[in-house]
């Protein structure tokens, strides 16, 4: 790719010592992440699961582990170097994950679908009948999307490395640069104490709506995480209000902020309805649930439920996809794809970069009736926006649509509904797990890896994925 000349000799690419240094280290945590579902299996004699989780667990980390010990003396992390290492993360918890459950006779490629949509918190299944697989196999794919929440602590921070605005918003640091680092580590500590806290007031909430323990821990760890997954086959239909709405409460907690949480942990919940983030969040399902009523036809509950699990991008559903008509799919897209906050488990664009958006249109409007020579300052909460925070909300927006409309155009051409094809990708792209039907074992294995690209690349945000394959990241062209 060609470069202005005076650009050139700037270029960082990545240092492989330090990649795998961190890689290394990352290993080794997931290693002990995947011995959790190992040790259940085994308790619950499921031999085989437990067993390739073993294998899963140990012969990479260990590999792996050995990278931990290069020294990198202390360089600072680039900006590049943070998302390729996210982005690796990700993809590497995926792999771990699809021998394993091959265990349960999924061939190789629908075990790789499976773990990209569980570390992605997506929720996309390929398996038609989970009542039949064992405990073991179902709390594998729950863990996996828990602890893939848990990765968007981590990919937050790299998402936001080298914009010092966003890197003050996560980390909550003083306005000098010196405290930013510090800061981030405030910050990955109080998210991952507040996603912990979440997990077990989600858990003693769903256990108390009288679900059997065993279905309330998988759920509930789908839930926090807006991950999706379900034990059953018909997801949430054959519960009980009680449980739909505890599960469903517990993923509108998941999409949003986590930081956010944290402060109205300790300041009180009025911190909340301050952020409009957390406004938008509320406007947006209050609108789609009372779309999906009058356009949908839905009933007024379901309507609701439906609304909050595509508004957090969870997946759960109280009914079947399949046979909502045109405009209530049509409603439900749109809501997927906006997703959560910026900072939560949730999928989807973020309201936050619609905000901005938003804010970009009426400053546009506003400038017209204005004198040429004034100065205007866009602000959103009360807040300046930075020219790099509009630029990379806008050039997300654009690559989050063109995904999509490309994605679109291969499941075209293989001659699926266009509506229905639509609103898988979305789903996909948005890492909800909704789905009309098309996503399922029978289809076209080149679709299916696109839908897993899909998922990755949605949860990573896309950019993360593209500095991840671009040549000059590795070195100069």
């Amino acid at each position: 790719m060609p470069f202005h000349p005076a650009v050139r000799p700037l270029l960082q690419p990545v240092r492989p010592a330090i990649v795998l240094h961190h890689l290394g280290q990352l290993a080794l945590v997931l290693a002990v992440l995947l011995a959790v579902p190992m040790v259940f299996a085994a308790l619950t004699g499921d031999w085989a699961l437990a067993r390739r989780l073993l294998v899963a667990a140990l012969l990479p980390a260990l590999a792996l582990g050995l990278c931990a010990r290069i020294r990198t003396g202390e360089r600072t992390l680039q900006a590049n170097e943070a998302l390729v290492i996210t982005a690796l993360t990700f993809v590497l918890a995926a792999a771990l994950m699809t021998y394993p459950l091959a265990a349960a006779g999924l061939p190789p490629l629908d075990a790789w679908f499976e773990a990209v949509s569980g570390v992605t918190t997506t929720g996309l299944s390929l398996v038609r009948d989970p009542e039949s697989r064992s405990d073991a196999f179902l709390f594998a794919r729950a863990w996996m999307q828990w602890f893939g929440g848990l990765g968007i602590v981590v990919l937050s921070l790299a998402l936001a490395f080298g914009r010092t605005e966003d890197m003050r918003r996560l980390a909550n640091a003083a306005a000098d640069e010196d405290n930013l680092a510090q800061g981030t580590r405030i910050y990955a500590r109080r998210a991952l104490a507040v996603y912990l806290l979440a997990t077990s007031a989600g858990l003693a909430l769903v256990l108390a709506t009288g679900l059997p323990p065993f279905e309330t821990l998988i759920h509930t760890l789908a839930a926090v995480s807006t991950g999706g997954f379900s034990g059953l086959s018909d997801s949430l239909a054959g519960y009980g209000r009680g449980a739909q709405w505890s599960l469903l409460s517990v993923s509108l907690l998941g999409a949003v902020p986590l930081l956010l949480l944290h402060r109205a942990w300790h300041h009180g919940a009025a911190r909340l309805g301050d952020d409009p983030e957390v406004r938008a969040l509320l406007v947006a399902a209050l609108v789609v649930a009372l779309l999906l009523w009058w356009l949908g036809g839905l009933a007024p509950m379901d309507a609701v439920l439906q609304a909050l699990s595509a508004q957090t991008t969870t997946g759960f559903s109280t009914l079947d996809p399949r046979g909502l008509d045109a405009a209530a799919k049509g409603v439900l897209i749109l809501s997927m794809a906006t997703g959560g906050g910026v900072g939560s488990t949730a999928g989807g664009i973020k309201l936050l970069r619609l905000l901005i958006l938003v804010r970009m249109l009426q400053l546009a409007v506003l400038r017209v009736q204005l004198p040429s020579h004034a100065v205007v300052h866009p602000t959103l909460g009360g807040r300046d926006l930075e020219g790099s925070q509009i630029e990379h909300a806008l050039l997300l927006i654009l690559l989050f649509v063109l995904l999509i409309l490309g994605s679109w155009l291969a499941f075209l051409a293989a001659g699926y509904p266009p509506l229905d094809a639509l609103f898988d990708i979305v789903s996909a792209t948005a890492t909800v797990g909704l789905s009309t039907g098309i996503t399922g074992p029978d289809l076209e294995a080149g679709l299916k890896l696109l839908l897993t690209l899909d998922m990755l690349a949605g949860r990573l945000e896309i950019v993360a994925l593209l500095v991840l394959i671009f040549p000059g990241t590795w070195y100069k062209s």
